[in-house]
């Protein structure tokens, strides 16, 4: 249970999914509290969501035990200098998904008393489904981090990592969902060009990739065993695998996710 009021500074798409969650685990009126800059989506998030939402950052940092930042990084700095350090203090917890932002470079702004933790959730926490990673500050305590847990454990899953793994977690599941958008794109244009309608294309692509993740999940076996089942010698899968294989696939992969994460690197404030 979240006993704790929580605050969001930034109601975005990564906003607006903890919203939604959180919604259904605390009671709004008293315990949530979102700040949005932008007129016409504070406007939308009032009227879909039922709650006021203030343009004042310094109501929600006052009012929260746990503030969420969910800004770009761009207005990071100036948020961060100008409404959060007037009202946060070492009863509060700062909790950031501003990608590139480390918690070293918070404190070094808001002080290095004050708890903060770094999180990377990925898109599809607008469904539920997101894999979130934490990472704790200096200050952080045992207890600060399960409740960090919780709240993003109603957006999806949530695994513990050094923040030093952060930009690895960002070249996987940050951008991992564009990298399985960007195979389905390119299998349904592969069955446009087999001669198959694109309505019929996406169908079959969509629910071998739904089933294929599915079966992942439900039978925990390695990706490798479940792929040398659907491989017989000789078959037509053996004949598209080697064509991956001889493209080395792998490599191509693994070179994309490393200059990934060697950008993620690059963009961090560190």
């Amino acid at each position: 249970m979240i006993d704790k009021k929580i605050g969001i500074i930034g109601c975005g798409n990564m906003g607006e999914a903890l919203l939604s969650r959180l919604s259904n685990v605390v009671e709004k009126s008293t315990s949530l509290m979102v700040s949005e800059f932008d007129a016409k989506r504070r406007g939308y998030i009032q009227s879909k969501y039922k709650i006021i939402v203030e343009i004042d950052n310094n109501r929600v940092v006052k009012f929260a035990d746990c503030i969420i930042l969910s800004i770009k990084p761009k207005d990071f700095e100036n948020v961060l200098k100008s409404e959060v350090c007037c009202g946060v203090s070492k009863g509060k917890l700062l909790i950031s998904i501003a990608a590139g932002i480390t918690t070293r470079y918070i404190e070094s702004i808001v002080g290095k008393d004050i708890p903060v933790i770094r999180v990377m959730p990925n898109m599809a926490a607008a469904i539920g489904e997101a894999i979130s990673s934490i990472s704790a500050g200096s200050a952080a305590s045992v207890r600060d981090m399960r409740l960090a847990k919780e709240i993003f454990s109603t957006i999806g899953e949530v695994v513990e990592v050094d923040e030093e793994l952060v930009d690895s977690v960002t070249a996987i599941s940050g951008s991992g969902p564009a990298y399985f958008f960007y195979l389905v794109e390119s299998l349904i244009d592969a069955a446009q060009s087999l001669g198959l309608d694109k309505d019929i294309a996406k169908r079959l692509v969509l629910k071998t990739a739904l089933g294929s993740a599915k079966l992942l999940e439900v039978t925990e076996e390695e990706p490798a065993v479940l792929r040398a089942r659907v491989t017989s010698k000789g078959g037509t899968t053996e004949a598209a695998i080697k064509v991956f294989e001889s493209k080395k696939f792998k490599n191509i992969v693994k070179d994309a996710v490393k200059e990934a994460q060697k950008r993620a690197n690059k963009l961090s404030k560190r």
